[in-house]
């Protein structure tokens, strides 16, 4: 029965390890696919995405030539940091920013991954706010009178949704907005009335063609003093209408009213991407994407292998070792062993865990703590000769010793650069499952051993 255990334990190890280490393969249009998901690489040993923006030169259909004088480091430096914020809000990690203050090329190095078409896209999309006089260029309210954004939706007893943008204004954009107010339609209920106004005096002057000159001069003086200009909000170069302006705040309607839950949700987060490209900073001028190209890594898929061969003749020599000095312990040790380096693959692949250059010594560190562990489990079984209690004083020597290395990964994971938090997140990932892993099955196996 003991025997039936172990072997058990032995052909589901193998299982494990021939879907980590070989993969699942089905049939996907006509072709074999492995359906076990991929390592998240990092840029030193992926390749990367180089690109370059250039302040814009009025030849890109939205974008402007800037003025001599706008061209100022302090204006390049903007950009730069409003990149930056973007390449944050949107959740971007493993990532550079370089800027040529001679001529204000902001280099950006992302990794190639399915989001990086997102990330370049948001690198220059436009996120300025205007108020502007309708079908003029008269500029009434500009965004740096815009403290900041925020998005939110509101639904009624009838399931039907409707998304805003929220515009907090400075001090000087609530005065300069009060002072508009008096000569100018804002919101769109205004809007509506002095549009209606206009198309009512339209028809009246088409229709009262029999009346005298002095009577339709006195109608047209006294419709215009009653008519105001109407004023058009425009954010990211889209006209929307503004719902309310209150305490300094003004609700801008995104979309329509709707109880279609995928347009209320493309209408939401169209909201939050408003809001967001507003948030992150100013483009004081326009850039423009110069270059956008893929570079290869300094390190090859076939240098990685190598590596990854030497790492499993080092491995093999070791369990040749172990199986000599304990013999059948050692042979069960070096199987769990696998089994773990198929887990720890499987579970750094499914947590989305980037693996960098660092990522790979925290890899390395895993294993020889690990090794040294059954080790000493191995060596303590030859003496004690009673499992659980080798294993409990493993536990309890290894992990005092380790405790520098525990803190050192908690701070790394909270480092906030990509290549620290990558060993961090992986000996945490790595630290855990030794924990878990030799109590369950190394554990398991000796001691069915033990009791044969």
């Amino acid at each position: 029965m003991k025997k039936t255990k172990i072997i058990t334990i032995i052909l589901a190890i193998v299982l494990i390890s021939l879907v980590a280490f070989g993969g699942v393969y089905l049939k996907t249009q006509n072709r074999m696919e492995d359906k076990v998901k991929e390592y998240a690489l990092g840029r030193e040993l992926k390749g990367e995405r180089v690109i370059e923006l250039k302040v814009s030169d009025g030849t890109t259909d939205g974008k402007s030539k800037p003025a001599d004088e706008d061209l100022t480091v302090e204006n390049y430096e903007t950009v730069k940091k409003t990149v930056e914020n973007r390449l944050k809000e949107l959740g971007a990690q493993d990532y550079t920013i370089s800027l040529d203050k001679e001529n204000g090329t902001i280099r950006v190095e992302l990794p190639e991954d399915s989001n990086t078409d997102t990330y370049v896209y948001y690198l220059t999309t436009s996120g300025k706010v205007e108020m502007k006089e309708k079908d003029t260029d008269n500029v009434l309210l500009n965004d740096s009178m815009i403290k900041k954004a925020q998005y939110t939706y509101t639904s009624d007893s009838e399931n039907s949704y409707q998304a805003y943008l929220e515009l907090t204004l400075t001090q000087e954009g609530q005065a300069k907005l009060d002072e508009i107010r008096n000569d100018y339609a804002v919101l769109a209920t205004e809007v509506s009335e002095e549009e209606a106004k206009t198309k009512d005096t339209n028809t009246t002057e088409n229709t009262t063609t029999d009346t005298s000159t002095e009577e339709n001069t006195e109608t047209t003086e006294s419709t215009s003093e009653d008519t105001k200009k109407i004023a058009s909000l425009t954010v990211a170069g889209t006209s929307y209408d503004i719902e309310k302006y209150e305490k300094g705040k003004l609700t801008v309607k995104i979309g329509s009213k709707t109880s279609n839950t995928t347009t209320a949700n493309n209408y939401v987060a169209k909201a939050g991407e408003l809001a967001m490209l507003i948030n992150a900073g100013k483009f004081p001028i326009d850039y423009e994407v110069d270059t956008n190209r893929y570079v290869l890594s300094d390190i090859s898929e076939q240098q990685l292998l190598y590596f990854v061969a030497g790492v499993a003749i080092v491995l093999l020599a070791i369990f040749v070792i172990s199986i000599v000095k304990y013999k059948g312990r050692g042979l069960l040790a070096d199987i769990s062993f696998i089994g773990f380096v198929a887990i720890l693959s499987l579970l750094l692949r499914y947590t989305n865990v980037s693996i960098s250059i660092e990522g790979i010594g925290a890899i390395l560190l895993t294993l020889i703590i690990n090794l040294r562990l059954n080790q000493m489990i191995l060596s303590k079984t030859k003496t004690m000769n009673v499992v659980s209690e080798a294993v409990k004083t493993s536990y309890k020597e290894l992990f005092l010793r380790i405790i520098p290395i525990m803190i050192i990964t908690v701070v790394f994971c909270f480092s906030g650069w990509a290549n620290l938090s990558s060993f961090g997140m992986i000996m945490f990932w790595g630290l855990a499952l030794i924990a878990v892993y030799n109590v369950i099955v190394t554990k398991t196996l000796l001691k069915l051993k033990e009791s044969k």
